[in-house]
Order: structure tokens, then sequence, then C-alpha cells
């Protein structure tokens, strides 16, 4: 089940690519390695970073490259040694809507966000 879901965002996500124009994940792939270190600083749970990790992009980048990378990076998982898993794109989501919503408008105000959605001294 997870595999479908999985496959149907790939998809889902490229036929609303195709109406836009074609691009590479450039503001994202930038800023990722910064903001996947201040993430790390934070603490937490691979969920907890997935989240804030997608956050932070999102202030920086349009939600759609941010979004594009978790995908890219979850496919890469599925065939490299990571472990693919669509909790990860689920709290590349909820990042990515945190600001979307405009519940966080900086790394901050964002970390207390995400901090009550996967909070960092939980065990999961």
């Amino acid at each position: 089940m997870r595999y479908i879901l999985f496959i149907s965002l790939f998809f889902s996500h490229n036929l609303l690519a195709e109406t836009q124009h074609k691009s590479i994940p450039i503001c994202s792939a930038l800023f990722v390695s910064s903001v996947k270190t201040k993430a790390e600083k934070m603490g937490g749970y691979d969920k907890f970073k997935h989240c804030a990790v997608s956050c932070m992009l999102t202030l920086r980048c349009p939600a759609s490259d941010v979004l594009e990378i978790g995908i890219l990076k979850e496919l890469a998982d599925v065939f490299g040694p990571g472990n693919a898993e669509m909790d990860d794109l689920e709290a590349d989501f909820k990042g990515v809507e945190l600001v979307l919503q405009k519940k966080a408008t900086s790394d901050d105000v964002g970390s207390t966000n995400y901090d009550k959605i996967y909070p960092r001294h939980s065990c999961k």
C-alpha cells in the first residue's frame, strides 16, 4: 500500500510539473546542506529533521522545489543504501505546509511549530 501511495505521489507531482516549466530544484540544492546542518544541531529524530529541513528550505525556495527534492531523496533511498519511508515524505509536506500557511515566517518561528508536530524529545 505504501508503495502505491509513493508512486501516485511521484506521478501526481510529475503531472503538476507538466503544467509548469520543467526545472531542476536548484534553489533547494544550493541551501540543503546549510539547512540540514542547522536542523541536525537542533536535535530530534528523523521525522523532526525532515519537517525542519523542508520548512527552512521553503522559507528560502519555492515549495515545488522543496517537495521535488524531498521526493528525489526518497527515490534515491529506494535504490540506494537509505531507508525510503512514506512518513518521511509526510514530514516533508508538513514542513512545507507550515510556510504556506504562514505559521513559519523564520527558522526560529518554524522551530516551535515543527517541535509541536514532531517533538524533539520523543522516542519515535
